[in-house]
């Protein structure tokens, strides 16, 4: 289904839709980013985040207040955040089944979120899938985290309103607390409050309340017991009334807080993307045998990415010649480094790259018989060889040049260096020089 089709389904509320485009956002790359920009801008549901330590009964709160909220506030959803399985990579264990009855609701809507190495207590495409959900049509979406510790405090980013589970039992840990995820907490519940030390529990977040005076509101401390269901409305009265404190302007800056932060996070993820674990490795090997420092590579990595930008442009020159080791020494006498060599089987060449400014040069030394390469040296001797120009589409530059009347010497793009796609167009097409087309790889080169 094309990201257009699965958007428009998304937003007529079809579950197995949903379903399908949470997988797509998960998987994340360019699949997630089309449909993502196939769903356009959408109204924000009321997003509650339910945190606190393993072991606390947060899927069995997670269920109570859901089957609170979803009469009162209409359609709702659940993010259910699981550890990763060592094995598939997914949820290791799916939260529906913990949350039979309210499941079994119409209106609901359960998925669960496998964390893939992400810290803070969510997944990373958690903000997407929010995306997905907002455009489907729920009102509210219930937000669950993985079991966390002090500093793993994510879900305020995504949150309006944060619940922290404490179950009874923690002793001195609330106290460490405070320093963490408990100054996140909007609302404090106490869980499975029928078991004994739950008046303790509540004594000692209260007394941490005290010692941690807030301007505005004031968390709550609510028992609960999703068992017996002491607890339970009172809990989602006190979402409400903290939902209904915010005014517009905090809610606005609010909201491009976390719009800037969460472009800030796509951004890094993009170029890192973009740049592929070749030009990764190449970075982190000379940051490891002290030929750059980590922030030298890191600013010619994203210099290298921006100069490979969406517009054609220069990409390099490729100079024909007998034996690379020779050919080096001219640039290596100038200043140049070789940043690497690598063989190319369908040209029949070894390549090795000069780095020169925005483009770079390379040098091409034959290997076999049959090279295009060593027929040029043959015929005219070694020299330049090429100009390459970097395109952003190589097919779409082909198809042009074709209608234009130029005459390419393939029909298809070819594999070249780096992983890249190249096609040449025929010298007496070219003004007698070999034009090169090149459209970079997974590393963007």
């Amino acid at each position: 289904m094309r990201p257009g089709e699965l958007a428009a389904a998304v937003r007529s509320g079809r579950r197995r839709a949903v379903a399908r485009a949470l997988s797509v956002v998960e998987r994340g790359g360019a699949p997630a980013r089309a449909l993502l920009a196939a769903l356009g801008g959408v109204t924000r549901p009321w997003v509650v985040g339910i945190t606190g330590p393993p072991g606390a009964g947060k899927s069995t709160l997670a269920e109570a207040v859901g089957l609170e909220l979803i009469g009162r506030e209409g359609r709702l959803a659940v993010l259910a955040v699981d550890p990763s399985s060592p094995f598939s990579g997914g949820a290791l264990l799916g939260d529906r089944i913990r949350m039979p009855r309210l499941a079994a609701l119409e209106g609901a809507f359960i998925r669960s979120m496998a964390t893939r190495g992400a810290l803070g207590g969510l997944a990373s495409a958690t903000e997407d899938a929010l995306d997905v959900l907002a455009a489907a049509g729920f009102a509210v979406v219930l937000v669950e985290t993985v079991g966390v510790g002090q500093d793993e405090v994510d879900v305020m980013h995504v949150a309006d309103t944060v619940v922290l589970a404490s179950p009874p039992g923690l002793g001195d840990e609330i106290q460490a607390a405070k320093a963490g995820v408990m100054e996140i907490a909007h609302v404090l519940a106490v869980t499975k409050a029928d078991l004994p030390g739950a008046d303790r529990t509540v004594a000692q977040l209260e007394a941490a309340l005290e010692l941690a005076p807030r301007e505005g509101w004031t968390p709550p401390v609510v028992r609960v017991s999703a068992v017996t269901g002491e607890g339970v409305a009172a809990l989602v009265e006190a979402l409400r009334r903290h939902r209904e404190t915010a005014v517009e302007p905090a809610r606005a800056a609010l909201g491009r807080r976390r719009a800037r932060r969460r472009v800030e996070r796509l951004a890094a993820r993009l170029v890192l993307e973009r740049a592929g674990d070749r030009a990764l490795d190449r970075a982190a090997e000379r940051v490891a045998s002290g030929a750059a420092d980590p922030y030298t590579a890191a600013m010619e990595l994203v210099e290298t990415l921006a100069a490979a930008g969406t517009e054609p442009a220069l990409d390099h020159l490729g100079i024909a010649v007998r034996s690379i080791e020779e050919g080096a020494r001219l640039y290596r006498a100038l200043g140049f480094e070789v940043e690497g060599t690598e063989t190319v089987p369908e040209q029949g060449v070894t390549v090795a790259f000069i780095p020169a400014g925005g483009t770079r040069i390379e040098l091409l030394e034959p290997f076999g018989e049959g090279s295009p390469v060593g027929r040029h040296i043959e015929r005219r001797g070694p020299g330049l060889h090429h100009v390459a120009v970097r395109v952003p589409d190589i097919r779409a530059a082909m198809a042009a040049l074709r209608e234009a009347g130029f005459e390419l010497l393939s029909e298809e793009p070819r594999p070249g260096a780096h992983g890249s796609l190249v096609c040449f167009v025929h010298p007496r097409s070219a003004g007698g020089v070999l034009l090169e087309l090149t459209q970079p790889g997974d590393d963007g080169r």
